[in-house]
């Protein structure tokens, strides 16, 4: 029974009380730091439910939230009486070193993320990418019912027009044999007569009504059909927003810290082919790398994922943006990416294709500043945690020395 009870208290929770702050900070009895960080991140959702946050690499709540607290702990211990001691923290010396390091890698992120607004602004406006944003904005968006239609004739299809659309206004010809997609056209009446004009896109808006009298079904044709009649009428090359790069010693031993920190907090790391092309994705406590990217790209991929983890998803974020951030795509891509690029930036590996992803989910300097904070932050939570991990293997490797 001894040996029952005495492991018990040595895996439970515990309550400390931070004097200087007011604060109760919850800690594992576990002496290893891999477990101990398991214990805690397993009960995360219950410690949030309860009105603790997660503060400079803890758990937290208020000092008159004590009774909460208690309660919170005993339930996690499943113990009917509160598990642990409450113990004095030591007084932290605000001018100590191990501040000021805290102090001046915040200053580096954000000389970083300033640094990364500039180069976004700067690609942005560069020629090629103003060549490939100038073409597509020529093509007009589809309504629901069209889209549907275009993607049940042909799932590939990436951009569509009439066939004298393609010819006026892009300077490129229907191939001879392509397959047609049909669409409903809508179909108004000028201002000032009363014959039926079809909107193919290139009539002045103004010319007519804004109601459409009726629709009509129309041909359209991709453009993996058509072929460029002059100069004019090439398609601009996607711009290469993802350097690939061949592994070396430092980034298989950065991904491999990355993944640890991420597996600590009960993420699930998996292998798997991409489904779409994506190098990755974030699927809410499960990230998937795809076996497509290499080297730094992997790493990179890997940090944006967990960036991911850590804003956008409602139920298991440290970090959750909202749900206005939740359902705007360019925004949490403009965030994961920031964080990707800092945390590279900060381990001295290349970073020249984050500026061009960014501008290509339409971010810019503003956007990248307006969101410095929680880049800030983010950051800054996964390099401690990288910075941990790798002081848990070198203390792990001098054991065996």
């Amino acid at each position: 029974m001894k040996k029952l009870i005495k492991k018990f208290l040595y895996e439970a929770l515990i309550l400390k009380v931070d004097k200087p702050n007011n604060k109760l900070i919850v800690q594992s009895n576990e002496p290893d730091a891999k477990k101990a960080s398991q214990e805690t991140f397993r009960n995360k959702e219950a410690l949030k439910a309860n009105g603790f946050k997660w503060v400079n690499n803890f758990w937290t709540t208020d000092i008159n939230n004590f009774e909460t607290a208690k309660e919170t702990l005993s339930k996690i211990n499943k113990s009917s009486e509160f598990v642990g001691k409450l113990e004095e923290l030591q007084d932290f010396v605000e001018n100590s070193e191990d501040f000021q390091g805290k102090s001046n890698l915040m200053d580096k992120i954000n000389m970083y993320i300033s640094d990364l607004a500039n180069a976004t602004d700067d690609r942005a406006v560069s020629a090629e990418l103003k060549k490939y944003f100038d073409f597509f904005a020529r093509f007009r968006g589809h309504s629901f019912y069209n889209t549907m239609l275009i993607w049940i004739q042909n799932p590939n299809a990436t951009k569509v027009a009439g066939f004298r659309q393609w010819q006026d206004k892009f300077n490129r010809r229907v191939v001879k044999g392509a397959k047609s997609i049909m669409i409903f056209a809508p179909m108004f009446s000028k201002k000032d007569k009363t014959d039926d004009i079809e909107d193919d896109g290139s009539i002045d808006k103004s010319a007519l009504s804004t109601i459409p009298v009726r629709f009509r079904p129309v041909n359209v044709f991709d453009i993996a059909d058509t072929e460029p009649m002059n100069e004019k009428g090439e398609v601009p090359k996607t711009p290469e927003w993802f350097t690939e790069s061949e592994p070396t010693e430092r980034t298989k031993e950065l991904f491999s810290y990355v993944k640890e920190a991420a597996e600590d907090m009960g993420i699930k790391i998996t292998m798997g082919d991409a489904k779409a092309g994506e190098k990755g994705y974030s699927a809410g406590d499960h990230i998937n790398m795809s076996s497509s990217v290499d080297g730094a790209g992997e790493l990179s991929t890997l940090i944006h994922e967990f960036a991911h983890e850590l804003m956008h998803w409602k139920k298991t974020s440290l970090f959750y943006q909202g749900d206005d951030v939740k359902f705007d795509s360019a925004i949490k891509e403009l965030q994961a990416e920031s964080v990707a690029y800092t945390v590279m930036k900060h381990y001295d590996l290349p970073v020249q294709h984050q500026p061009t992803y960014i501008a290509l989910w339409k971010g810019n300097k503003e956007k990248i500043l307006a969101n410095i904070r929680v880049i800030s932050e983010v950051a800054k939570f996964i390099i401690d945690a990288i910075d941990k991990v790798a002081e848990r293997k070198q203390i792990d490797e001098n054991l065996y020395l």
